[in-house]
C-alpha cells in the first residue's frame, strides 16, 4: 500500500472515530435529560421546612401540569421551595405557564432555584431559573443562551423564518424574559450583542465571575 493511500485511510478512520464519539456524546446528553416528565418532590435533608421540586426533562408538556399538581399537594407544607432544574430547554409557551405557577408559589413560599453539579439549564430553562429569589448553581453547572427558534407543529422540524420575523420574535423573547429580570443590565447588553445566531455556553462559575447576577449563590 502506498504511503499516500495509507495516509488517506488513517484520516478517514480518524474522522469516523470522531463522528462516532460525537454521536455517542449527543446520545448520552439526550438520555440524561429523560425522566418521563415527572416532578419529584422531597424534603431538604438539612431543612425539613424546605421542599425540593426536581425537574429533569425538557420544558414541554406535562411540565406545567406536573408542577401544578405537586404544588397543590404540597402547598400547605413547609415555608420554602427549591426548584431543582436539569433541562435542555423546550417550548416557550410551556415555560411561560411554569413561570406563572412560580408567581403563585411565591404567595405562600419563598421560592429559590438551583442547578447542581454537572447539570444543565439551557434555552427556555434559563427564564425559569431566573424566577428564583436566590439562584443557586454549582461551579461546573452549565447554562446556555440562544435566540428562540420556530418549529413545525406537526413535523417538529425547525422552520426557516424570514429575518424580520425572526428578529421580532427574538426581541420579544429578550424583553419578556431578560430585560424584565434580575440579570445585570451591563451583562445583559453584552449578551444581546453576542447571541445573534449563536449558542452561548457558560458555567455557573463564569456567570458568577462575570457579575451577571444570574447565579446569586455559587455552591
Amino acid at each position: 500500500m502506498s504511503k499516500e493511500r495509507k495516509s488517506k485511510l488513517t484520516l478517514i478512520t480518524t474522522l469516523l472515530m470522531f463522528a462516532a464519539t460525537a454521536l455517542l456524546i449527543a446520545r448520552n446528553e439526550e438520555l440524561i435529560f429523560q425522566d418521563r416528565g415527572v416532578v419529584a418532590v422531597s424534603r431538604d435533608r438539612q431543612d425539613p421546612e424546605t421542599l425540593v421540586f426536581s425537574w429533569r426533562s425538557k420544558v414541554e408538556a406535562p411540565m406545567a401540569r406536573q408542577f401544578e399538581e405537586a404544588y397543590r399537594e404540597w402547598k400547605g407544607e413547609g415555608r420554602r421551595i427549591i426548584i431543582d432544574l436539569h433541562s435542555p430547554g423546550g417550548a416557550i409557551a410551556e415555560g411561560e405557564q411554569v413561570i406563572r405557577l412560580i408567581d403563585r408559589m411565591k404567595r405562600t413560599h419563598e421560592v429559590d432555584t438551583r442547578v447542581r453539579s454537572r447539570r444543565a439549564c439551557y434555552s427556555m430553562c434559563v427564564p425559569i431559573y431566573l424566577q428564583g429569589e436566590e439562584r443557586y448553581a454549582a461551579a461546573n453547572a452549565r447554562f446556555m443562551f440562544h435566540e428562540p427558534s420556530a418549529y413545525d407543529f406537526y413535523t417538529g422540524e425547525k422552520v426557516d423564518q424570514p429575518k424580520f420575523e425572526r428578529d421580532l420574535v427574538s426581541r420579544r423573547y429578550f424583553d419578556r424574559y431578560f430585560v424584565n429580570s434580575p440579570m445585570d443590565p451591563v451583562w445583559r447588553d453584552r449578551l444581546e450583542a453576542d447571541w445573534k445566531g449563536k449558542d452561548l455556553y457558560f458555567t455557573g462559575q463564569e456567570l458568577a465571575d462575570q457579575n451577571s447576577n444570574i447565579v446569586t449563590v455559587l455552591e
